[in-house]
């Protein structure tokens, strides 16, 4: 029996964008503590395993329900220069179904003014 886990990051929204012959995901979260990063990377797991039709999926967790916001560009190009979103975002985890890759980025302060710490999934 699989045990379930209750993860604190809060579900804000979903969104499928097509283009061309691919679909794309984005899921948008919110959490205000501090990242356990070990949580981050079972949460992301999850979401990868259960990714199965599509070519890229996106898990965006940013700092608080008020800064919740998709990008303005495609998703494949995250957030480009969104200045706004992304001093908010704490941590955004892509996934190609297509050749594999699998990578939690992480952040310090956030997107806009830290650099990545990075893990493969």
């Amino acid at each position: 029996m699989k045990q379930t886990i209750n993860y604190p990051y809060k579900f804000m929204d979903s969104k499928t964008e097509t283009l061309g012959n691919n679909k794309n995901r984005m899921d948008l979260y919110s959490y205000s503590g501090e990242l356990n990063i070990d949580s981050l990377k079972m949460f992301c797991k999850e979401h990868k395993e259960k990714f199965l039709s599509g070519t890229f999926y996106f898990l965006v967790i940013f700092d608080n329900v008020e800064n919740v916001i998709f990008p303005t560009n495609p998703f494949t190009a995250e957030y480009g220069i969104d200045e706004e979103p992304q001093k908010h975002i704490k941590a955004l985890y892509t996934f190609n179904r297509l050749n594999g890759y699998s990578k939690l980025d992480y952040y310090e302060n956030n997107k806009w003014e830290s650099v990545a710490n990075s893990v493969d999934i």
